[in-house]
């Protein structure tokens, strides 16, 4: 069994397990050693498995920006405010591809709470980006400000192995993800406003907008009033709030509320087909490999009594590992008049109810309006971009990879129970830095997760830092010989065959043992790793001596000098077993 170089760069190299020496008299055909290179999984592996709920933290500071250095001990997670222990812990770090290598291995930052240099190795995930333009409800002015914005983004702002999507509210997918820039760019200049419904209402006399109408709808008294006051003066009754006047008006009650009743009906018909394509954009983006991200730009809509349709949206977005981001596209608003010229036009007078009613709940209704998108980002762990005329900038933000990201494992102590769970991350040490962890997963007893294989299974334990004790196994570390200069360690690993279970065939007991072996850094990162085999078949007579004795399996590792983490895993193949352990070590 020969040895091998790992092609990471940071990597020396590991060497192959040897069958120990109290093992040699065994006939060759009896126990069987092999070995490969262990070809770590990506990044996301984890968040497919059901064994391990993964979350992701992004720590920043009052700037904004990723802090890195932190290590499992300054992390705790609550399910349903009970504490887990962490069983996985591992970095990912990125280095976007415009930064020049030097500049991010020699970073000078090195004041507490700025970004560290990434390490040597950058590994991340690939990054697939659904950008989903809110064009029914969103003017052209400022759908024209957004256009700009994201043609930048993705001219400027992508890296190599981003692929991007394009939807739209009032066609859905306009163009699959790809990483074409000139298609990306092409599909961006092609977005105009298509609004289904005025924001002005269904009718220029009496103006009830939308947000009035579902006022109305809801039994607001001011609302109501305001528009019956309108309505009288559409229809030339004199202007006032005295009770003479409203008296006059009072036939109007009927008419005002069913224009109401109208109005929101078709408002919130255009914002369920709103809520529904972004479904779809989360689902479909769902069946993407790596890093998913939804970024959202609307100028918002009303969703009220549409809660329903959010939570099936967050609910689909938690269970496919998609965060929605969202971003504001009326960017700062400046408060113009309550109407423009032509919206008064036909009013001998504006009502001062009317008046009073529109100036009093513009804010309120800007906020009305943003709600939905701000709880969908909110939700699923996502950002939300507003008070800012600088698009550019919000793209750039809503769309980056975090420098740096956290990924925290712990195993459910529950039975699946198909209820929401919601999650909290904090950090031990109290600082103002702001913690981004999704808030909470749903435990599916009805919908089954794809099979996890056995390779899935130890590379998911190879991540993890608890004991597993299905079997006695012992792992004794040896520092290596000096004399040859070379940093690496010898591992006997022994395994106790009594409460194995062995399958007979043809006299032979049958059994397959597989060894992982694996360094890790200090934080988390997996720096080198060797998988073996051994292949079982036992006469009698050599079943029985070694029931007695065990089996050991001798192997060498090779990394950088270092303090490390050893992670040993062993499987048996006839249940699937699993033991695994850790220990620090050190190589010189």
């Amino acid at each position: 069994m020969s040895c091998y170089r790992h092609a990471w760069p940071m990597l020396v190299g590991i060497c192959a397990m040897v069958v120990s020496a109290a093992q040699q008299a065994v006939a060759p055909q009896e126990v069987r050693v092999s070995s490969r290179t262990y070809v770590p999984p990506p990044p996301y592996t984890l968040r497919a498995q059901t064994t391990l709920v993964e979350v992701g933290v992004v720590a920043r500071d009052q700037h904004g920006r990723a802090i890195a250095g932190l290590t499992q001990s300054d992390f705790k997670i609550y399910d349903q405010g009970r504490e887990r222990p962490i069983a996985a812990f591992s970095v990912d770090t990125y280095t976007p591809a415009e930064m020049p290598r030097s500049a991010a291995q020699n970073g000078n930052a090195t004041s507490q709470g700025t970004i560290a240099p990434p390490p040597a190795r950058a590994v991340h995930a690939p990054r697939y980006i659904a950008l989903v333009f809110d064009d029914v409800h969103t003017s052209d002015g400022d759908l024209s400000d957004t256009r700009l914005a994201a043609e930048r983004f993705v001219k400027e702002a992508l890296q190599p192995d981003d692929r991007v999507g394009i939807f739209t509210t009032w066609a859905d997918q306009t163009l699959d993800f790809t990483a074409e820039v000139s298609k990306l760019v092409a599909s961006i200049e092609k977005l105009r406003a298509h609004p289904r419904m005025s924001e002005n209402g269904l009718l220029p006399c009496p103006r009830i907008t939308p947000y009035q109408a579902y006022l109305i709808v809801n039994m607001d008294p001011v609302a109501m009033r305001a528009a019956i006051a309108e309505s009288g003066q559409c229809f030339g009754a004199p202007a006032g709030s005295s009770a003479g006047v409203e008296a006059q008006l009072r036939p109007l009650d009927r008419e005002v509320q069913a224009l109401a009743q109208q109005t929101w009906e078709q408002a919130r018909i255009v914002s369920q087909g709103t809520l529904d394509v972004i479904k779809r954009a989360v689902d479909h983006l769902a069946q993407m490999p790596g890093n998913r991200v939804l970024l959202l730009a609307s100028a918002g809509f009303l969703a009220e009594t549409l809660e329903y349709e959010q939570n099936r949206i967050i609910d689909h977005a938690l269970r496919g590992g998609v965060v929605v981001n969202a971003l504001d596209a009326k960017g700062l608003f400046a408060a113009a008049k309550v109407r423009s010229p032509d919206q008064v036009k036909n009013l001998t007078s504006m009502p001062i109810s009317t008046m009073m009613f529109e100036a009093s709940t513009r804010s309120s209704q800007l906020q009305t309006l943003i709600a939905p998108i701000a709880y969908l980002a909110q939700s699923t762990g996502g950002l939300f971009f507003h008070d800012s005329n600088d698009l550019v900038l919000g793209f750039k933000e809503l769309g980056a990879v975090p420098e740096v990201t956290y990924r925290l494992g712990f195993r459910p102590g529950e039975v699946p129970d198909e209820r929401y769970h919601k999650l909290k991350v904090k950090l031990m040490t109290p600082t103002s830095y702001l913690v981004q962890a999704r808030p909470g997963y749903f435990a599916s007893a009805k919908q089954s997760p794809p099979p996890i294989t056995p390779q899935q299974k130890l590379d998911q334990e190879l991540m993890a830092a608890d004991t597993l004790a299905a079997f006695p196994v012992g792992v004794t570390v040896e520092p290596g010989n000096a004399t040859t200069g070379e940093p690496l360690i010898w591992l006997l690993v022994h395994v106790d065959l009594k409460q194995l279970p062995f399958t007979t065939q043809n006299d032979r007991h049958m059994q397959r043992i597989t060894f992982l072996t694996g360094l890790l850094d200090g934080k988390g990162n997996l720096v080198t790793a060797k998988e073996g085999r051994m292949d079982l078949e036992l006469t009698e007579a050599t079943f029985a001596r070694l029931s007695e004795t065990g089996v050991n399996a001798r192997l060498s590792l090779e990394a950088p000098p270092g303090a490390y983490r050893l992670r040993e895993v062993v499987e048996e193949g006839v249940e699937g077993k699993i033991a695994a352990s850790s220990q620090a070590v050190e190589i010189h």
